[in-house]
């Protein structure tokens, strides 16, 4: 069995069918090595801006035309004058009303048994003033007319989450137009490279790969400067569609001014917050209006006392003769027994007036938070800001290093490429810090219910 193991092997390597092409001069190139395949892909064409001329825009002024354009402030002065609305037909019922009644002649039977018996003419006229409804009515237009003025509020706390929304993306744009602009310095820089590269080849102090490998880096850049360009017209666009303006109007935004006055201490920011949010008052219009819904519904079975006139023509068959009924007097109108249905209106109220209660409490609370996590993000954005700063001073110099050492042939073009992109990634981070400082203190004012001394101009509903 030994001496045929070997025979064995031998013939099992035999048996293997060898695979075609093993000449490596036969095989086919690699897909890494074959040639490049060029794909030239549709290109649409480019939108053309609305305007010619560029809207000169501030960080101060964008949020006034917002709330000059803007529907989400149309839309919430329409529903305060629908709550105000619906509290003037609810009090309609205790005004002067009069109804005046026709009616057709009566049809003779065809049998002719018509009697021309006295009846009422087809005329009438009827004057009617509550004088007493036990407070039903009262308390329910004293409840519209505080949900009224609880939607002016929130009218106000809309225009100032859109003033916010505003500023953000100003800043927003900004900043995407600060990424644009230091992609194309990157473009231009790493062309400058490229130049540099080429000389150096030339005289012979650079090899061929210094050249190629500085090509690169341009190309990656000019693609680059095309996302950015993208990033900052689609920010230009929100921006637009915040203010009311048409999508493609071309804007010039100038640079947010650095505040003049000290900045308040945490403490003083929280009790301003607390004292002037809109949505707190909001919430404490509508935990009176369940007050007043408790008072109203208690009071849906008191009687209802009517001063009732009325004037009637007498007509005798289908004649109208020189006659007329008059009625005068009190009407009196009284459920004695309603089922138990105010009592469970007061209920509904009550628990109405349980629920705002919390919910006004528990945003007193939120409130809190978001003064004190807002006012943490300032301080935040002051150090990261500084940190950036001193990050680009840094990437400077380790550029100015690395293209020294470049020039005097100590190290090839890759640690160049390095430094380059540090720098551009320092820069870039340090224009966003910079805008999210101001994006901070606009937070801390959408916080503290600022909205720059603006406000929505709403109707509101008067106490009687």
């Amino acid at each position: 069995m030994k001496r045929l193991f070997p025979l064995l092997l031998a013939g099992a390597a035999w048996a293997i069918p060898e695979p075609p092409n093993l000449d490596s001069r036969n095989a086919p190139a690699p897909p890494a090595l074959m040639a490049p395949t060029t794909r030239v892909l549709p290109t649409p064409p480019a939108v053309k801006p609305t305007a010619v001329e560029k809207v000169q825009i501030t960080y101060e002024n964008a949020p006034l035309i917002a709330l000059a354009k803007n529907p989400t402030v149309t839309a919430g002065i329409a529903s305060v004058r629908e709550y105000m609305a619906k509290a003037e037909v609810t009090a309609s019922a205790q005004r002067f009303q009069g109804k005046l009644g026709l009616q057709g002649p009566p049809i003779a039977p065809s049998n002719g048994s018509f009697r021309n018996d006295y009846v009422l003419s087809p005329v009438s006229i009827e004057l009617r003033q509550l004088i007493f409804e036990g407070g039903k009515i009262r308390f329910a237009v004293e409840q519209g007319k505080h949900l009224a003025r609880s939607q002016a509020w929130q009218a106000q706390s809309d225009w100032q989450e859109l003033y916010y929304k505003v500023r953000k993306a100003y800043l927003n744009t900004l900043a995407r137009q600060g990424d644009t602009r230091l992609a194309e310095q990157q473009v231009e820089l790493t062309q400058q490279q490229l130049r540099q590269a080429e000389i150096r080849f030339q005289v012979g102090k650079a090899p061929k790969g210094d050249v190629l490998s500085a090509k690169l880096p341009v190309s990656q850049a000019q693609v680059t400067v095309a996302k950015k360009l993208a990033a900052y017209q689609k920010s230009l666009q929100e921006l637009n569609q915040l203010m009311g303006l048409a999508l493609t109007t071309p804007l010039e935004l100038e640079a947010p001014k650095l505040p003049e006055a000290p900045l308040p201490d945490v403490e003083v920011c929280v009790k301003e917050a607390l004292d002037q949010r809109p949505i707190l008052w909001s919430l404490t219009e509508q935990l009176v209006a369940s007050m007043k819904q408790i008072r109203a519904g208690e009071a849906d079975n008191a009687p209802q006392i009517n001063i009732l006139l009325g004037i009637a023509g007498i007509s005798q068959g289908t004649q109208v003769i020189g006659a007329a009924q008059y009625r005068g007097g009190f009407e009196v109108n009284w459920f004695f027994a309603d089922g138990g249905r105010a009592a469970h209106l007061g209920d509904v109220g009550r628990a109405a007036r349980d629920r705002n209660y919390a919910l006004l409490e528990d945003k007193r609370r939120v409130v809190e938070l978001e003064v004190r996590d807002a006012y943490r993000d300032l301080q935040l954005g002051v150090e990261t800001h500084r940190s950036e700063e001193l990050r680009v001073i840094q990437a400077q110099d380790a550029l100015r290093i690395a293209q020294a050492q470049y020039r005097a042939g100590l190290v090839n073009v890759y640690p160049v490429r390095q430094a380059q992109t540090d720098l551009f990634e320092a820069q870039q981070a340090e224009v966003q810090a910079f805008y999210d400082y101001f994006l901070a203190l606009a937070k801390l004012d959408l916080a503290c219910g600022r909205s720059g001394g603006t406000k929505v101009d709403t109707p509101w509903a008067e106490e009687d």
